[in-house]
């Protein structure tokens, strides 16, 4: 089964943020995922994007979905989108198959 993953997009606008940092970090790992790659000055060069840009990985692309469809995920994400504009988040599939 191949892994499933989450690429985020946001721009911070809040030192606020920190708080979702803070209580995100434990629920990622509490439901199988983990951060794969983290970029504070991401550089988008087409289509809209934010500064901040994470890769999270998870066990399937199912388990990313499930992760955030959680209700957990759904409470947390409002401290994300009450300090951050420009948030994008796509869930994909880990698999390459052309």
């Amino acid at each position: 089964m191949s892994k499933g993953f989450w690429l985020v997009t946001a721009t911070v606008t809040n030192p606020a943020f920190a708080e979702y940092v803070e209580a995100f970090q434990p629920w990622i790992e509490s439901v199988g995922g983990s951060v794969f790659a983290k970029d504070l000055d991401g550089q988008t060069v087409e289509g809209k994007g934010g500064k901040l840009s994470v890769i999270i990985e998870f066990p399937s692309k199912q388990a990313a979905i499930d992760a955030y469809n959680s209700s957990e995920y759904q409470e947390l994400s409002k401290l994300r989108w009450s300090n951050s504009i420009d948030s994008n988040i796509t869930i994909m599939d880990g698999s390459v198959t052309h």
